[in-house]
């Protein structure tokens, strides 16, 4: 590799004899393509740093008394770093700041309603196995009485800036998008009139319409469309790496004790499909041995991810 800046018998030359400085010179050239290992800095560290959502009611939110964040997403983290032997701290976003976060090192890892899409696996490391499932769909007036998407063409409908099924609910449905800072805008913008409908994940809404506040007069009329899974997710340096092993290991046996499942009861989000089946999937055993194994492989059943 060193012929490229130099050519051979010069290089063989200068360096002759000189050992201590060819070891040196080779740290400072390799260094930058060296990974260190980022579960050895969070333990040295003695705190793991996790995004979560601040403003998806039940999953991750501002609590308006104590200031903290809260939500299902945040305890999971809280079991990530108790594992770790570590202490927690929370890193609040919106979904516009999901990526630069991570990417950045912001954070060691997002746990923010974040779906596996094409194009977060070529930029993230996305944790197999996922933890849980949602599609898109709108809270709408009732007095609207939606009966299809296509009803939505040309209407302005509010989303938060960043989310993935954008693009899709715009070139398929011809839906006018107002894409804003956050969810907190787009209810705001709702409830004023500005917008006939909010795009959220389907779970998000069904859990918001537990609340009178919202059950009164809002409904979601119309089927969920592109289901997504979602996956905890790390640095693109991750890959293969350590952490990445740990908290796939660690989701595998929320899964498998049905502890994401106990999660949902505690926060009151309506029982998940997908949950249930990766809890019997996970739990299953065949011949004496666990169906899906011990640990995700490139032969893992596609059932249990």
């Amino acid at each position: 590799m060193m012929t490229t800046l130099f050519h051979r018998s010069a290089a063989s030359c200068w360096f002759a004899g000189k050992p201590l400085v060819w070891g040196l010179l080779l740290l400072v050239l390799f260094a930058p393509f060296a990974r260190a290992d980022k579960l050895d800095e969070i333990r040295q560290r003695g705190t793991l740093i996790v995004g979560v959502k601040k403003d998806v009611a039940l999953w991750g939110f501002m609590d308006p008394q104590s200031g903290e964040l809260k939500g299902l997403e945040p305890d999971l983290a809280r079991l990530v770093a108790e594992n770790l032997g570590v202490k927690l701290s929370l890193v609040g976003l919106l979904t516009s700041e999901r990526t630069d976060a991570v990417l950045s090192g912001k954070v060691d890892m997002l746990i923010a309603t974040l779906s596996d899409t094409p194009e977060r696996q070529k930029s993230m490391t996305l944790v197999l196995p996922h933890y849980q499932a949602s599609g898109v769909n709108l809270l709408a007036r009732k007095s609207d009485a939606f009966k299809s998407w296509g009803e939505l063409r040309n209407r302005r409908v509010c989303t938060r800036r960043g989310a993935a099924y954008n693009r899709p609910i715009t070139v398929d449905y011809g839906v006018d998008l107002i894409a804003l800072y956050g969810n907190a805008m787009s209810l705001a913008s709702l409830r004023d009139g500005r917008c006939s409908a909010m795009l959220d994940i389907d779970i998000s809404i069904v859990a918001m319409l537990q609340s009178p506040q919202w059950a009164q007069n809002f409904e979601m009329p119309l089927p969920t469309l592109y289901n997504v899974l979602w996956s905890i997710a790390l640095a693109p340096t991750e890959r293969a790496g350590a952490l990445e092993k740990t908290v796939s290991k660690l989701v595998l046996g929320w899964h498998r004790d049905g502890v994401l499942q106990a999660l949902e009861r505690h926060w009151g989000i309506p029982s998940s499909v997908y949950l249930k089946n990766m809890h019997e999937a996970w739990s299953r055993k065949l011949g004496g041995k666990w169906f899906c194994g011990d640990e995700v492989t490139s032969g893992t059943p596609l059932e249990c991810l």
